[in-house]
């Protein structure tokens, strides 16, 4: 794979086009409710800037063909990230087939340009190779800071490597400089905590989770869910909760959480996705808050924490200093773990050959 700071040629005037993460919870006008992952955008596009290269960002918001499209423009996010930045962003609100080369060639060294919401187009998510060439003639390089969609065989993502020289950004190299040590030689013992509600893309990789990891801490949902399927675990490396909060199971009990507690104060290395109850309703949060403050008294081990609900609550409790690396990605953590590193995203960086 291709890394940015590895392009041997001078990236002054080029056209680049950055496809970066900023999938924030939105008020219904689209204003951004949080800056996380604007803000881990922020060090690629400065990179460009300090070369002098023409940006182009082009990002997603949400799921605009299943909800609609009303408060998924990319407007305020667009400004919101240039505040960060202190920089100016030029939003521009076209759909990619009506913008003109012309306006992206008119672009002074060091300008940048926001794309409106790159899954406004439906072949976005089809991986549509016409649509990805359209989105291609803007750029002269293609680079992918985006993990958290690393995982999808989007256009954006996969499809326009086929056109451009493609590299990984600061951010995805870090996040799978990160995730590679986890999958090759974590310190041991090593566990991972899985919670959450997404049931058809959590409980496939569980199995696989149990190979590399000495125990598999199950909570939210999702033990609810394999409760009812199996009964009990499968295997003695699956730790599931042995009491909950109410008739409805709506959080881990204080036994499972003293039990949690134990694997986690243990642990040499730490990945932890998704929350432990049904956390947005008080007083079913008990959990994850404290699974959260566990892990961060844990200082002694190697903590990697992804997914929003997870990231939102360690920011709620002031303790993402103690995290070591805190993920831009949800499903693509374990996407990445249960696939041994082999996403779309990242296939298709691996196998670009186009030279500048």
């Amino acid at each position: 794979m291709k890394y940015i700071p590895d392009i041997p040629y001078s990236l002054k005037g080029k056209n680049v086009l950055i496809r970066i993460d900023v999938n924030e919870p939105v008020n219904a006008e689209g204003y951004p409710q949080d800056t996380f992952r604007i803000k881990k955008a922020l060090a690629t596009i400065q990179y460009f800037r300090e070369k002098e290269t023409k940006i182009i960002l082009i990002a997603h918001l949400g799921n605009p063909q299943e909800s609609g499209i009303e408060g998924l423009s990319l407007k305020y996010i667009a400004q919101v990230l240039g505040e960060l930045g202190e920089f100016p962003v030029t939003f521009i609100d076209k759909p990619i087939n009506e913008i003109s080369t012309d306006s992206i060639a008119n672009l002074q060294d060091g300008e940048i340009v926001f794309l409106e919401n790159i899954r406004f187009d439906a072949r976005e998510e089809s991986n549509d190779k016409e649509f990805a060439f359209s989105l291609a003639q803007l750029g002269d390089i293609y680079v992918n800071d985006a993990f958290s969609v690393s995982h999808r065989e989007h256009a954006s993502v996969s499809a326009i490597t086929e056109y451009l020289p493609s590299f990984a950004g600061l951010q995805l190299a870090q996040e799978i400089e990160v995730l590679t040590h986890i999958l090759m030689s974590p310190d041991k013992p090593a566990i991972a905590i899985i919670g959450g509600a997404k049931i058809s893309t959590k409980l496939p990789v569980i199995a696989v989770l149990e190979e590399i990891f000495d125990y598999v801490l199950v909570g939210g949902k999702i033990a609810n869910e394999y409760i009812d399927e199996y009964g009990q675990a499968q295997s003695e490396k699956i730790i599931l909760p042995i009491d909950f909060v109410g008739a409805e199971k709506y959080d881990i009990g204080p036994k499972t959480r003293a039990l949690f507690g134990e694997y986690i104060h243990k642990a040499a290395t730490i990945v932890w996705n998704g929350p432990l109850g049904y956390f947005e309703e008080k007083p079913y949060d008990e959990g994850t808050q404290y699974i959260a403050e566990a892990i961060a008294q844990n200082e002694s081990s190697y903590s990697v924490l992804g997914g929003g609900e997870t990231v939102d609550e360690i920011y709620n409790l002031h303790q993402e200093s103690k995290i070591d690396f805190i993920s831009t990605g949800g499903g693509a953590i374990l996407e990445y773990i249960a696939q041994k590193g082999q996403l779309p995203g990242i296939q298709a960086l691996e196998n670009n050959t186009k030279n500048s």
